[in-house]
C-alpha cells in the first residue's frame, strides 16, 4: 500500500475523530448548563465542529464521509436521547434521530469540504497517520478529565450498577435522568462511562490503523498490549462499583471496591502514556532520526518514567484512600510518601529537562522544555490541591477543590505522557 493510500484512508477518518472528540467535549460543557443559555450556545458550538474539520477535506464526497464516521461514533449517544420510552415510541423517534444524525452530518461535512483551503499543498498537508494517533490521544486525555471529575466529586458508586445503569443498558440509560438534579453525581458517572466506550471504539480502530499504516512489529504489538489494557479498564471500572460480577442494582449486596479503583486510576494513565508512545513511533520523524542522544540520556529518562509510576500509583491510592472514612486517617502516609517522591519526579526532571534544552535537535529540545513546563505547573497545582483539600470544611465538596484536584491529575497525565515520549525519543536517537 502506498504513502498517498494510507493517506486517503488516514485523512478523513482523522478528522472525523477529531470532530467528534470536540463535538463530545462541547456536549460535555453544555449539558453542566443544561436549560441555561450558555448550554444552547455550546450545544451550536459541537455541531459546527464538524464542518471545522471538514475544511481540511480534499474532496466534497471526502466531507460526507468525515460526517458519515462521526455519525457512526455519535450512536453512542442516541441511546440515552430514546431511552426510557415505550419500545414502539423508542423504535420511532431512534429511526428518526438516526436518519436525521446522519443527514445532518454529511451534510455539514460537505459544506466544510466545500469551505476548504485550496491554497495548500501536497507537502503542507500534515502527516494524516501520525495525526490519527496524536486525536486519540486526546480523546484519552478527556477520558482523564472525566475520570478525573468522578473521583474530585466523589461520584464514583453514583451509579449502582455495571454494566447496566440503573437496570437500562448502559446506551439506552434517559438523558433526562442522567441530567436530573435529583441524581447528583449520575452525569458525571455515566459521562465518564460513555467516553470509555468512546476509547474503546478508538482503540479498535487504533489496532486496525497500526496494522495497515505500520510493518513495525513494535507499533503493532504495543497497539495490542494498549488494546487490552483497555479492555481490562472497562471491567475493573465496572468490578470498582460492583466488586463482583453481578446485575443487581441491590447496594446491600454489592461490594465497591476501593483497591480496583485505585488500580483502574493508575491503568487509565498508563493507556494514555500508551497511546503517547504510539504517537511518537508513528511520527514521520521517527524512522528517519539522527543519533543526538546518549546513554546517560537514557537513563535519567528512565528515571523519570520510573519516578512518574510511582507517583502515578501513590497519587491513585491517597485521592481514593481519602475518599473512605474508614482510610481517611491513614491517607496521611501516603500523602508524605507522595510529597517525597514529588521531589524525586523534580530532581529527574530538571536533570533530563536541562540535559535536552540545550540540544540543536528540535525534537529532543521539545521534549526537555514539555518537561521543564510540565513539571513547574505540577508542583504548583499539586500544592494547591493540597491546600484545597486540607481546607475543607464540612462533608461538602467545594467546586475549587474539585477543579484543582482535577487540573493536578489532568497536568500528571500530561507530565506521564511526556516522560514516556522523552524516553521513546532518547532511545530512539542514542548514540551506538
Amino acid at each position: 500500500m502506498t504513502k498517498e493510500t494510507t493517506q486517503n484512508l488516514a485523512r478523513p477518518l482523522t478528522l472525523a475523530l477529531g470532530a467528534t472528540t470536540c463535538m463530545w467535549v462541547f456536549a460535555y460543557m453544555a449539558l453542566l448548563f443544561s436549560g441555561q443559555a450558555g448550554g444552547e450556545v455550546l450545544f451550536v458550538l459541537s455541531a459546527l465542529c464538524i464542518p471545522f474539520f471538514a475544511r481540511s477535506a480534499l474532496t466534497k464526497r471526502e466531507g460526507a464521509l468525515v460526517g458519515s464516521i462521526s455519525a457512526v461514533i455519535n450512536l453512542l449517544l442516541i441511546g440515552s436521547i430514546v431511552g426510557g420510552k415505550a419500545p414502539s415510541e423508542m423504535a420511532m423517534l431512534g429511526t428518526i434521530w438516526l436518519l436525521s444524525l446522519f443527514t445532518v452530518s454529511i451534510v455539514l461535512g460537505i459544506i466544510g469540504a466545500s469551505l476548504r483551503n485550496t491554497s495548500l499543498t501536497s507537502e503542507q498537508q500534515p502527516d494524516w497517520e501520525y495525526a490519527f494517533f496524536i486525536v486519540a490521544s486526546a480523546l484519552v486525555f478527556l477520558m482523564l478529565v472525566t475520570g478525573g471529575l468522578v473521583t474530585g466529586m466523589e461520584a464514583g458508586l453514583a451509579v449502582p450498577d455495571w454494566p447496566n445503569s440503573y437496570g437500562h443498558n448502559m446506551l439506552l440509560y434517559p438523558l433526562t435522568e442522567m441530567v436530573s438534579p435529583e441524581n447528583e453525581g449520575v452525569f458525571f458517572e455515566h459521562a465518564h462511562r460513555l467516553t470509555g466506550m468512546f476509547v474503546g471504539l478508538t482503540s479498535l480502530m487504533m489496532i486496525f490503523c497500526a496494522f495497515r499504516w505500520s510493518q513495525s512489529k513494535a507499533v503493532r504489538w504495543l497497539a495490542i498490549l494498549v488494546f487490552l489494557l483497555v479492555c481490562t479498564q472497562g471491567l475493573l471500572g465496572g468490578l470498582r462499583v460492583t466488586g463482583h460480577l453481578t446485575l443487581s442494582q441491590d447496594r446491600a449486596i454489592l461490594s465497591p471496591n476501593l483497591w480496583i479503583g485505585v488500580t483502574h486510576g493508575v491503568v487509565g494513565q498508563l493507556i494514555f502514556a500508551g497511546f503517547v508512545w504510539l504517537s511518537v513511533m508513528m511520527s514521520p520523524r521517527y524512522s528517519g532520526v539522527k543519533s543526538a542522544s546518549n546513554k546517560k540520556d537514557r537513563m535519567w529518562a528512565i528515571h523519570l518514567v520510573a519516578a512518574m509510576v510511582l507517583q502515578l500509583i501513590l497519587g491513585a491510592l491517597y485521592r481514593h484512600m481519602i475518599s473512605d472514612p474508614e482510610l481517611a486517617a491513614k491517607a496521611t502516609h501516603v500523602l508524605y510518601t507522595h510529597i517525597a517522591v514529588a521531589v524525586l519526579v523534580l530532581v529527574f526532571a530538571v536533570i533530563i529537562g536541562l540535559r535536552l534544552v540545550g540540544r540543536e535537535n528540535v525534537t529532543l529540545n521539545k521534549c526537555g522544555l514539555s518537561v521543564l513546563i510540565l513539571v513547574g505547573v505540577q508542583l504548583l497545582l499539586g500544592g494547591g490541591a493540597l491546600i484545597a483539600v486540607l481546607l475543607r470544611d464540612g462533608t461538602e465538596i467545594p467546586l475549587i477543590e474539585v477543579l484543582v484536584t482535577t487540573a493536578h491529575q489532568a497536568n500528571g497525565a500530561l507530565l506521564l505522557g511526556a516522560s514516556f515520549a522523552t524516553y521513546a525519543w532518547v532511545k530512539r536517537m542514542i548514540s551506538t
